[in-house]
Parts: structure tokens; C-alpha cells; sequence
């Protein structure tokens, strides 16, 4: 099944992988350093609705990888190599330079603003690879 052009099931594994990847990045990978970098301690983790954040993070992952199949489908992207190198400027030209507005007017420090880098592309080129087999 589709909607404009785009499977749902390719989709919903997309925002899965998305959220896959956001757990092991900020989990096992660089949680610690990332919690650091915040200011956020295990009590003030523990004070957290978790449900709501989740909540926020599925619906932003659903969003992203609606967009993500959108441009890959208008674009005409066939093959996995394909839809990585489309993933990969999609997240240059908009997730990233999005990020960085934090470094640059937030003063976010750039480990923060690096960490935050990688786990969007990590994210977004699986969510490529993903749409290629679909």
C-alpha cells in the first residue's frame, strides 16, 4: 500500500530504524557523554515523562521519514547507493545546517552539536537504504 507514491510499510520501518538509532546513540553509544554535555543527571532523567518524550520522538521520527521517502520518490531514487547519496544530501542540506543554528545562536557546544550530527546521519542514511528495497 501506498500514499503519495510512498510505501507505508517502508515508512513505519523507517521511523522504527530512526528510533533504533536514537536509542543505541544516545544509550550505549554516547549517552554518557551526551547527558554530560546537557547537564542532565539520572535523577533528573528519572523526573522525566518518558511517555511524552517518546511520544514527541516517534512522531518527529514518522515525520522525517515521511519527508525522507517523499524526496526520495520525487526525486526518482532507484537502488541502494542511490537513496544513501540522496539520504546523505538531505541531511547535509537540512538536518545538519539545522542543527548547527544551535551552535551557532545557541551556543551549543560543538560535542553536543557533533553527537547530534552523527545520529541524524547515521539515521538518515539507514532510513535511505531502507526506502531502496522498497
Amino acid at each position: 500500500m501506498e500514499i503519495y507514491g510512498i510505501s507505508i510499510i517502508a515508512v513505519l520501518l523507517a521511523t522504527l530504524s530512526f528510533m533504533i538509532v536514537g536509542f543505541l546513540w544516545y544509550g550505549p553509544l554516547f549517552g554518557k557523554r551526551w547527558m554530560a554535555l546537557n547537564g542532565f543527571t539520572e535523577k533528573s532523567m528519572k523526573d522525566t515523562n518518558m511517555a511524552v518524550v517518546m511520544g514527541k520522538g516517534i512522531t518527529n521520527s514518522l515525520v522525517a521519514a515521511i519527508g525522507m521517502g517523499l524526496v526520495l520518490n520525487w526525486k526518482g531514487a532507484e537502488g541502494l547507493l542511490a537513496s544513501m547519496k540522496t539520504a546523505f544530501l538531505v541531511w547535509l542540506f537540512f538536518s545538519a545546517t539545522t542543527a548547527l543554528l544551535a551552535h551557532i545562536y545557541e551556543k551549543q557546544k560543538l560535542k553536543l552539536t557533533l553527537i547530534h550530527f552523527g545520529n541524524q546521519l547515521a539515521a538518515y542514511l539507514l532510513a535511505g537504504a531502507i526506502f531502496s528495497f522498497f
